[in-house]
């Protein structure tokens, strides 16, 4: 980050050392306010403000996109877990489900407000344990039986990865860097036509005003994408309440959707 900063500076001691020469002739002075200096000065800033906005809505929007996704794939991974618990021995196989539920229940709950205060939910990584424990303690000479439980275990293992992956999402932030950039840009896009001689009449006044309602869309766009699970803009629990729909299907011999067919919408 400093790099880049000091990278700034120079380049603007640069550009007021050039100036400082080449602006004192006759002829720069008389182009200063020609029609292609003003076209150059807008393009520049334009340009500058489109570079930051461009990449902070775009970064923004890929940790969007990629923090849902994470949310389908723990989804899918619950599911197998429930799945494959219908094949396990009486009593373990409602504890394990009911288990999965809680999990679940808990994870749409409280852990979703949680998410979007910055961190996770210890009740409900004491939830995912609890299936593993339950898991565990299946006692079965029955061989398809023990493949179940082997395929509930495996299943589970998924579900851990995919939740740290869920929660490694909740810092995932736009760069600071790029939201200072964004902040300066827009300031100079404002700044611009005054300083370039944008007379105050009624006409120039309005232009301002769409300009400035405009730049000022732009940025509170990038604050509010920037955090996949706070702010205006950000994941829903939309796939684990998907999930719940799924394991009523399974209790009831219905229709089901088999867990590989989730997919986060694109």
């Amino acid at each position: 980050m400093w790099v880049n900063v000091v990278a700034a500076l120079a380049g603007a001691a640069l550009a007021l050392v050039i100036g400082a020469l080449v602006g004192r002739s006759r002829g720069s002075r008389e182009g200063a306010t020609n029609p292609s200096a003003i076209s150059f000065a807008g393009a520049a800033v334009l340009g500058f403000f489109a570079l930051f906005t461009g990449f902070a809505i775009a970064g923004a929007w890929q940790q969007l996109n990629v923090a849902r996704q994470h949310t389908y794939e723990e989804s899918r991974a619950l599911t197998e877990v429930y799945w494959a618990a219908r094949l396990l021995p009486e009593p373990d196989r409602p504890v394990v489900q009911q288990r999965v539920r809680e999990y679940t229940g808990q994870v749409i709950g409280d852990e979703w407000a949680q998410m979007g205060q910055g961190h996770g939910s210890a009740e409900a990584w004491a939830a995912a344990d609890r299936i593993r424990v339950s898991a565990d303690a299946v006692r079965s000479q029955d061989p398809s039986e023990l493949a179940a439980k082997a395929d509930v275990l495996r299943s589970l293992t998924d579900v851990y990865a995919r939740r740290n992956a869920r929660l490694s999402d909740v810092g995932a932030q736009v760069p600071v860097l790029a939201l200072g950039g964004l902040v300066v840009g827009s300031v100079l896009v404002l700044a611009t036509p005054p300083v370039i001689g944008l007379t105050a009449n009624g006409r120039n006044l309005v232009l301002m005003g769409f300009v400035g309602a405009s730049v000022a869309f732009a940025v509170s766009m990038v604050f509010q994408l920037s955090g996949p699970f706070d702010g205006a803009v950000r994941v829903a629990p939309t796939a684990f309440e998907l999930a719940l729909t799924r394991y009523d299907q399974i209790d009831s011999g219905g229709p089901v959707v088999t867990p590989s067919s989730f997919r986060a919408p694109r």
